[in-house]
């Protein structure tokens, strides 16, 4: 496995690079493999890519997309990552969406059905091999990546559920960090001076605890930083 630092004068460059990476990897999986799996992210960098990659003729009928956690709220709710992604690359419903469940249950039982489903489909999660072909990342200042939070405990199954998240909504669904380590390829972003201390303990502490340090590509690591970041490492 490799791990390689890119890094842009802009996030705008930053986002378009990234971008091309995400979908120079997939057509690589497409010239071998009928269809490619995609994981997507929110926040501010994961949700503008998206027009980057909407712009790079993506097969999108040969595409699975998944995100890496949803905020447990309505399905037409705009604060889900889903309907953000949507929004932002109207063409994406073209490809076959895997979708975290609404609130028409608790959380638990939420977390306990697609747990279920994942399994069904791709086994058992201490299997070895890859499930997804890229995974996204974005990363908050304090290091965590989806919904996996520092200092926060997780089961090991497919699926945690988040049900005291510092930052609103408090409850979330999520990839655990087992599964999202079932991926070829992870492309990190990060930006801005605010992210640079978490970049640069995933980066250069080996004793790092931080969720973002917990999650590797299976082939390549590929981090995406703007130049404010990399200044302050």
């Amino acid at each position: 496995m490799t791990v390689e630092i890119q890094i842009s004068k802009s996030t705008s460059e930053l986002t378009q690079s990234a971008a091309e990476t995400i979908a120079e990897k997939l057509n690589q999986a497409l010239s071998t493999n009928a269809r490619a799996r995609l994981v997507l992210t929110g926040g501010t960098l994961g949700i503008q890519i998206l027009t980057d990659l909407a712009k790079l003729s993506l097969d999108l009928e040969k595409l699975d997309i998944f995100w890496g956690d949803e905020r447990f709220v309505d399905l037409n709710h705009p604060d889900r990552n889903e309907a953000q992604a949507l929004d932002a690359w109207k063409e994406l419903a073209s490809a076959k969406l895997f979708r975290f469940p609404g609130p028409s249950k608790d959380l638990d039982s939420a977390a306990l059905e697609m747990n279920s489903s994942v399994e069904r489909a791709f086994g058992e999660l201490e299997a070895s091999g890859s499930v997804f072909d890229v995974l996204i990342l974005g990363m908050g200042p304090d290091g965590h990546i989806a919904s996996l939070f520092p200092g926060h405990t997780q089961p090991n199954t497919w699926i945690v559920a988040e049900k005291n998240s510092p930052k609103p909504p408090a409850e979330r669904l999520s990839f655990s960090y087992q599964a999202l380590n079932r991926a070829d390829h992870v492309v990190f972003l990060a930006s801005g001076q605010s992210k640079a201390e978490a970049v640069g303990c995933a980066l250069q502490d080996l004793n790092c605890e931080l969720p973002a340090a917990q999650v590797q590509g299976l082939k390549t690591t590929t981090w995406f930083l703007d130049e404010e970041v990399s200044r302050a490492l």
